[in-house]
């Protein structure tokens, strides 16, 4: 590259566009995420994805609407909003749809306790338990799903011995990325790689004989080419920075907070065992004391809180030592 013919304003552009052809965007960032399977201009791709994660086919997404789908980049300045797409079907399913980047012991409680809110979202008292439709939650997850080796987990509601179903209503599906084998792969595991990778060229072959792919490519090329996008982009990784710090530290002082307590109850438990353990003691040597002087059982038990049995045995005990020596 020939820097003398650009001066200084052409080499910080050169510059800069050598930096942008540098940087790596996933499609598991919360922005850009949503920008591909949460806006309407491509709800076609949205369907596509879901369609192959759930097996629905693909007339039964038509007139599909979607919630919780807006793309403002303040939203990541402000920390406050929801991540997840909602989808409602026309017949009235509702599908839940998650990217988290970092998995929590806690995270499959999370994901039942969404799928409640989601089953009872718009029910009033008085509604017939016919308008509770069925509900599917997606939780795509790039770190270890530790419940099962498996890539793609799908949780139902089912008898114990005969694993029949108790109602059609509940499913949850969990896709743990780590375990994704890029060696052979389905239609759905492609697009699985899609989201995992970082790597531009990864997303370009994919996308080489799949439209639907191709036009998910064509919105990460966005973040190399604009700037605003890419700011955006960066805030909501600055944002799941944030909130998975506090929440880990919020793990960390609960776990300090329980080591200190269970210190403080250990030494407790330890004086309260030691003090015991002397009364005892005590007890054993005045009733020893008590019997050499010709006391009474009955006196000797109420005295020291020791029965008469344990009394004779620490008579026993004593003889038996005697007869050693």
């Amino acid at each position: 590259m020939d820097y003398g013919k650009l001066g200084d304003d052409g080499m910080v552009k050169d510059a800069m566009n050598t930096l942008r052809e540098e940087e790596t965007f996933t499609a598991r960032n919360d922005y850009a995420f949503k920008k591909i399977f949460g806006s309407e201009e491509n709800k076609d791709i949205l369907i596509e994805f879901l369609s192959l994660a759930t097996g629905i086919n693909k007339e039964d997404f038509q007139d599909v609407e979607l919630q919780n789908n807006e793309l403002n980049p303040q939203f990541y300045q402000d920390k406050a909003g929801s991540l997840d797409i909602k989808v409602i079907l026309k017949d009235g399913k509702k599908i839940d749809i998650e990217m988290q980047n970092v998995y929590f012991s806690y995270y499959p409680k999370r994901s039942i306790l969404y799928w409640c809110e989601l089953f009872i979202e718009g029910f009033k008292r008085g509604d017939s338990y016919t308008k509770l439709n069925k509900c599917i939650a997606i939780n795509i997850l790039n770190e270890r799903f530790p419940l099962t080796d498996k890539l793609h987990s799908i949780y139902q509601i089912l008898e114990v011995e005969k694993h029949s179903q108790l109602d059609e209503v509940f499913e949850i599906h969990f896709f743990d990325l780590t375990k994704l084998d890029v060696k052979k792969m389905t239609e759905l595991e492609e697009w699985l790689l899609f989201i995992r990778t970082e790597d531009k060229e990864v997303r370009k072959k994919l996308a080489e004989g799949n439209p639907m792919i191709a036009k998910a490519n064509d919105v990460m090329d966005i973040f190399y080419l604009n700037e605003k996008e890419r700011a955006a982009y960066q805030a909501a990784w600055r944002y799941e920075s944030d909130r998975v710090s506090m929440l880990k530290e919020t793990e960390e002082k609960a776990l300090a907070k329980g080591i200190e307590k269970g210190r403080e109850e250990g030494i407790k438990k330890g004086r309260e065992e030691g003090i015991k353990k002397g009364i005892e003691k005590r007890n054993i040597e005045l009733a020893k004391f008590f019997r050499d002087n010709g006391v009474s059982l009955d006196k000797i038990a109420e005295a020291t809180g020791l029965s008469e049995k344990e009394i004779e045995n620490q008579k026993e005990q004593g003889r038996s030592k005697r007869k050693k020596t």
